[in-house]
């Protein structure tokens, strides 16, 4: 029996979610050609819900700074209003990051294309997604439509989702629809940089192998995951393709319990999506057009 009060993982699948700071640190160069800039800025990857507090010896032990380029790059960031010292020595994100993110809801196109589709489509049984690629090695919610708690079988299940948690690049029906839609150069830089992970996704054991996987899903047209979350939950995803060109610009993913999604409904819910998405594409298009 499944327990009513389950909450399952902010991420979507069980891959453990990605060490920010260690993230950050494998795109940047050896120290000698590191920007201040980007090693300022690798200090703001240090942030999460288990550290919502970092002290300058944090960034010393995690990023190898000496303690003099520790404080300088804090206090810059503390001017940018980036950071925010609170008591005992410790800093939390600032008032700049909020200001920044208020910007974001009111001009990103692709947040506001889905603000103004989703909503309608919207039902209480199943959470709608929409992701993008927002570096090379993961994936980036940045809106949801749906209830955080689905009911199956008499019971509630907790499903957390929310705009800003990053989702594995290799798991997940968002993130696979987004892969096989990306340009070969940006798909083989994909490869190269997530071999392993790629293996233990089932995508293939060599480029070749993952190349095929990928082309599955593009000539299929969506992605499905079941049971990967857990047994009770299927995710089914499209892409988000602009209307002139076909570039993919997101995913819309639909979460929900097994039962609400036979099989037989499969092609069903891929054609509610696949209209849901092109009419964001419109929205996106006219958006950037202004």
């Amino acid at each position: 029996m499944i327990d009513p009060h389950l909450a399952l993982p902010d991420l979507p699948f069980d891959d453990p979610p990605a060490d920010p700071a260690r993230a950050a640190a494998s795109v940047r160069p050896a120290d000698g050609a590191a920007t201040s800039l980007g090693r300022a800025f690798d200090i703001l990857g240090l942030f999460s819900l288990a550290s919502p507090l970092v002290r300058v010896e944090d960034v010393i032990a995690r990023l190898g700074y000496t303690r003099s380029t520790a404080y300088r790059y804090v206090r810059e960031l503390c001017d940018a209003g980036l950071l925010t010292q609170r008591s005992g020595g410790s800093y939390s994100l600032g008032p700049r990051v909020v200001e920044l993110e208020r910007l974001l809801e009111l001009t990103d196109p692709l947040y506001r294309a889905a603000r103004a589709v989703l909503p309608s489509v919207r039902r209480d049984d199943r959470q709608l997604l929409v992701q993008e690629l927002y570096r090379d090695d993961q994936v980036m919610c940045i809106y949801k439509e749906g209830p955080d708690e689905l009911e199956h079988a008499g019971q509630r299940l907790t499903i957390k989702r929310a705009r800003g948690l990053p989702f594995p690049l290799f798991r997940g029906a968002g993130s696979l629809v987004l892969l096989a839609w990306l340009s070969p150069p940006r798909m083989r830089q994909a490869y190269l940089s997530g071999i392993a992970h790629i293996a233990q996704a089932g995508l293939g054991h060599d480029w070749q192998q993952f190349r095929r996987a990928l082309a599955a899903v593009r000539r299929r047209g969506y992605a499905v995951s079941r049971g990967q979350l857990a047994p009770v939950v299927v995710g089914i995803a499209v892409p988000i393709l602009l209307p002139e060109d076909r570039r993919v610009i997101g995913s819309l993913a639909l979460v929900t319990p097994s039962a609400s999604m036979p099989l037989e409904q499969e092609l069903e819910h891929v054609a509610q999506l696949r209209e849901a998405s092109e009419r964001i594409a419109r929205e996106y298009a006219n958006a950037v057009r202004q």
